[in-house]
């Protein structure tokens, strides 16, 4: 028999007990705390990652912002659509870049109601196919809108088309399709016509481009852009197009901020960035990205060896010489909870993309 042994006292093991609860506390509160960071972590480095998304989706857009193979905005162009200019936007290569400044009463500068490629409530209008336009009740009102032009991958042609002849590219792994706008360049002159019919040559392909009623639809005769001369050739020259012409995809970016398609985990809806290219639907690109602000830089006179500038879209210099364009972008978490309150995360960031041909200028990045 062990002689002085005896049971813990009530007293010992409520003692223990609170100890012990108060010690799993602790370690609960590290747990709870530890996940907390590393959600916080994992929705900063989502809005990151969507943010560079972002920035590399805009800029390669921009990069290529009036790349119309070589031909100079000073020569010769034809258009053979029916509708002028402001009739087919998603096609206007007059105008390499365009911008919507968001006012703060939640107008834009110019009106996009007048310019863009439209479909909604109130119907269709200058979208080249019914409900493939941009919906501006959708839009949201407190970010800009950019609009870039440039062509898709070119193919060079086989010979040189004249009158109604097809036209033949060297070229078959080009995606070209029936109802693509066109356009046809050397460096001395260039055509934009619409693709009526795609069939397979000995060489590459024959684009045909028969006439037709609509906006977007062939004429008989082209017209040259800047004067009130007509063609009924797609080449200016007598001697044809050169033996360095090509012929691509006319493409519009359309970037803008609308309501997303994903939700956040409380049931929010989030806002996204949206791309609509070319004659195409609209796709949201990115979810997350709730603000979109661009200024334009801008030389003053004909000549980039000019005084430079940031301006809004709305206060371009009637006679200045667009470089390049600063873009801010702000990206919101949208699947992962930043802390116990729920709030999100959000982080913003600039970047400055120069056009092609005025890259050599060396604006920083």
């Amino acid at each position: 028999m062990i002689m002085g042994s005896r049971g813990f006292t009530l007293i010992e093991v409520m003692l223990a007990l609170s100890l012990s609860l108060l010690l799993l506390g602790a370690v609960m509160a590290l747990l709870v705390g530890s996940q907390h960071s590393s959600s916080a972590l994992a929705a900063r480095a989502r809005a990151h990652e969507n943010l560079q998304l972002a920035f590399a989706l805009i800029g390669a857009a921009v990069r290529r912002g009036g790349s119309f193979g070589c031909a100079h905005p000073q020569r010769p162009l034809v258009r053979f659509l029916n509708g002028d200019w402001s009739e087919i936007p998603e096609y206007d290569i007059t105008q390499a870049v365009v911008g919507y400044d968001a006012q703060s009463n939640g107008s834009f500068t110019p009106e996009p109601a007048l310019t863009l490629p439209l479909s909604g409530a109130n119907g269709n209008h200058r979208v080249h196919h019914s409900g493939h336009g941009i919906d501006l009740d959708d839009v949201e009102s407190t970010a800009d809108i950019l609009v870039v032009r440039s062509l898709g991958s070119p193919a060079f042609l086989a010979d040189s088309p004249l009158g109604r002849n097809p036209i033949s590219t060297l070229d078959r792994s080009i995606d070209f399709a029936t109802n693509d706008v066109v356009l046809i360049s050397d460096c001395e002159q260039a055509a934009m016509v619409k693709v009526t019919g795609v069939a397979n040559s000995a060489r590459g392909l024959l684009l045909s481009w028969a006439q037709g009623p609509g906006a977007f639809d062939n004429a008989g005769v082209g017209v040259v852009a800047g004067g009130d001369l007509v063609s009924d050739t797609l080449a200016l020259l007598s001697r044809g197009f050169g033996a360095d012409a090509t012929v691509a995809v006319v493409v519009s970016s359309i970037f803008y901020l609308a309501p997303s398609l994903v939700r956040s985990r409380q049931g929010a809806q989030a806002t996204a960035l949206w791309l609509k290219s070319g004659s195409a639907p609209s796709v949201e690109m990115i979810a997350g990205i709730d603000d979109f602000q661009i200024w334009y830089l801008v030389a003053e006179g004909s000549s980039a060896d000019g005084r430079m500038g940031f301006f809004q879209a709305g206060q371009l210099p009637v006679d200045g010489m667009l470089l390049g364009l600063r873009v801010h972008l702000r990206s919101r978490s949208v699947d992962e909870l930043a802390d116990a309150q729920h709030r999100a995360v959000s982080v913003s960031a600039s970047r400055t993309f120069m056009l092609p041909q005025f890259a050599r200028w060396g604006v920083a990045l």
